[in-house]
């Protein structure tokens, strides 16, 4: 499997806008808790969370070519599915965009399921942070949390259906927004919240 190491390197070489470096990071370490609530490989989860947008930039954020072109980055980096890349890391990387017209695969397992979760509630939860006074995810608790989600005008780009659909995992949305809020504030200072 990919080192976290290699994971990084691609990431940067790929990767240059400031925000989408944090999301995908939020996305590691909210997946990373996820797999130890769960007892899985938290280095494939992490993973998992660290790669999900790697093509994002490279297609110049164009919804029609997101996660198409994933492929197009693992074949020019000699990354192997499989072997490099787990089946089931590549798989929940290609459904965590499963609307998409062109990506066959669908969220069927616990690790589908996270990864559409944990990059959703990411994004949910910086906007919580951004309009708390001090601008800390420290500030933010579970109880503001889910009492934005029902705000619909709140940060209305965050797929909250998504998000809700954790629960097919066994995990309550309370127990799953106190887990990414825990493991997102652990790198409060390098995400500057």
């Amino acid at each position: 499997m990919i080192t976290r190491e290699k994971a990084q390197q691609l990431l940067d070489k790929y990767i240059s806008t400031e925000w989408l470096k944090l999301h995908m990071r939020e996305t590691e370490v909210i997946m990373k808790a996820l797999a130890k609530h769960f007892g899985e490989d938290e280095e494939l989860w992490g993973t998992s969370g660290l790669l999900h947008d790697l093509d994002y930039d490279y297609v110049e954020k164009d919804p029609q070519r997101h996660v198409v072109e994933f492929d197009k980055i693992l074949e020019m980096e000699n990354l192997k599915i499989g072997e490099d890349i787990p089946e089931d890391m590549y798989h929940a990387i290609k459904a965590h965009y499963e609307e998409h017209p062109q990506i066959s695969q669908k969220r069927e397992s616990k690790l589908d399921y996270s990864l559409s979760a944990a990059e959703n509630i990411s994004g949910f939860l910086v906007a919580c942070a951004l309009v708390q006074p001090d601008k800390k995810i420290s500030s933010v608790g579970v109880e503001s949390v889910m009492k934005k989600f029902k705000k619909k005008d709140f940060a209305k780009a965050v797929n909250r259906s998504l998000i809700y659909d954790i629960e097919k995992t066994g995990l309550s949305l309370e127990d799953f927004i106190k887990i990414s809020l825990d493991s997102v504030n652990e790198i409060s200072n390098e995400i500057g919240l």
